[in-house]
């Protein structure tokens, strides 16, 4: 589920290579499904039908329900009942997330989904490799691996590697070493991939490692940045050096490389797009307004935008874009407390990993549409897994009552007052000032 399906064809290592679907059904939803068939066998012979909450449900619904109106809006202003391309997209976060939430529930198997998520990059960069040397598929001089999912699945590969050369206990060392061997594979296949939207999160990541990592990790960290950078360097040279300098040449000058350069004139119709629909944003299924003119001979979208932060208010308006704020903050404050709270080396790898993981999806959420193409699917498994470890390692499986700031300042949860103890609190304080009036 996280490195199947692709947009360049010819991989050897793909099912749909071999097996023939509909190209309205996606493999890593179709495998998604077969996790919540699995999930009803098991919890047919077990007789357990709870359903495991979380503490995502809140923003996850509002998501939900905030593309279920525009998808109405949607379909009353073109009079006709239509299955969207959404559907595949922020649609489908919500509803692959509760498979994947009720398919784990062990609050030690957050472990097991993050080294399914390092592991994954492998089989995902020698799906890449076969197709440079025997697809046919010219896409590939595009990029080897073109799917927003596939991207994210290297940087997490990248930045994975880079925080094992921190890793000093024994329980992790074969994935250490498995993760530390896979370094040119996954650099090799980042730089035939061409994905500088990734390759600029990944230096950032490592940038602000500085800053997540505890100070007398900064020295080894100096160390490991300088290794990143010369390794990138080194696989942009014997790789395809003239194309990889022409493609990142658009960071700088995106008047000059046609991808960089649409994405640039995107930008004024989208926010023109927004401005004009404030509140409930252009209809799921509609083609957003081109304002201002964009070249006929060009490939985008009126269907997205290529910065992730835009879709959401565009798409679902003021309930869309609350949602989103919504869902990170209660995704960060969840990675942080667990990194606060962490008692072993494992705790900590993990938990700066999670750290890591949010870090490069919002700085590439700046330039692409990391709300498709299969990172649904994905952002499932990553949302599980951060939630199973802060239970893991606090206990508990929400943290709506905890007190963020005093909980990161005293090293322990603490706890909200209820109602009925805040208004103790206040007669008591009301008391206290009277006694000292008189």
């Amino acid at each position: 589920m996280l490195w199947q399906d692709g947009m360049v064809s010819g991989s050897a290592l793909q099912i749909t290579n071999w097996i023939s679907i509909p190209y309205y059904i996606k493999i890593a939803e179709a495998l998604v499904f077969l996790l919540g068939v699995t999930v009803v066998i098991e919890r047919t012979v077990t007789g357990d039908f709870r359903l495991h909450r979380s503490y995502f449900s809140g923003p996850l619904l509002l998501i939900l329900s905030a593309f279920f109106i525009s998808w109405v809006r949607g379909m009353y202003m073109q009079q006709r009942v239509a299955i969207i391309l959404e559907a595949h997209e922020a649609f489908s976060i919500p509803l692959l997330f509760y498979v994947v939430n009720n398919a784990f529930r062990d609050p030690e198997e957050a472990e097991t989904l993050y080294k399914i998520l390092l592991l994954a990059v492998i089989p995902k960069c020698l799906d890449g490799l076969y197709i440079w040397f025997f697809s046919p598929d010219t896409k590939k001089y595009w990029g080897v691996l073109e799917l927003w999912r596939d991207g994210y699945d290297l940087a997490m590969g990248a930045i994975g590697s880079l925080l094992f050369l921190h890793y000093r206990a024994k329980k992790l060392r074969w994935l250490k070493r498995t993760m530390l061997f896979s370094i040119p594979l996954i650099g090799v296949t980042l730089m035939l991939s061409m994905r500088r939207t990734f390759v600029v999160s990944i230096m950032a990541a490592a940038v602000l490692m500085f800053v997540t990592l505890p100070k007398s990790y900064r020295k080894r960290q100096l160390m490991a940045f300088g290794g990143l950078l010369l390794g990138l360097i080194v696989f942009a040279i014997v790789t395809n050096p003239v194309a990889i300098v022409e493609r990142f040449s658009g960071i700088v000058e995106p008047q000059g490389e046609g991808s960089a350069y649409i994405r640039l004139m995107e930008l004024p119709n989208v926010l023109e797009n927004i401005r004009n629909h404030p509140v409930l944003g252009v209809p799921v299924g509609i083609p957003w307004k081109v304002y201002y003119r964009m070249p006929v001979s060009a490939v985008y979208t009126t269907l997205g935008t290529h910065d992730a932060y835009l879709y959401w208010p565009l798409r679902a308006g003021v309930l869309g874009a609350i949602a989103f704020l919504w869902l990170f903050a209660r995704l960060w404050k969840s990675v942080l407390l667990t990194y606060r709270l962490r008692r072993t080396e494992e705790n900590f790898f993990f938990s700066q990993f999670s750290i890591q993981l949010l870090i490069i999806y919002l700085i590439a959420s700046f330039f692409g549409l990391l709300y498709a193409d299969d990172m649904p699917s994905l952002l499932a498994v990553v949302f599980t897994a951060i939630q199973l470890h802060a239970r893991h390692i606090t206990g508990m499986s929400s943290f709506r009552e905890i007190k963020f700031w005093q909980s990161m300042r005293e090293g322990k949860l603490v706890h909200k007052l209820s109602l009925i103890q805040r208004l103790k609190q206040g007669l008591k304080n009301l008391l206290w000032s009277a006694q000292h009036a008189v």
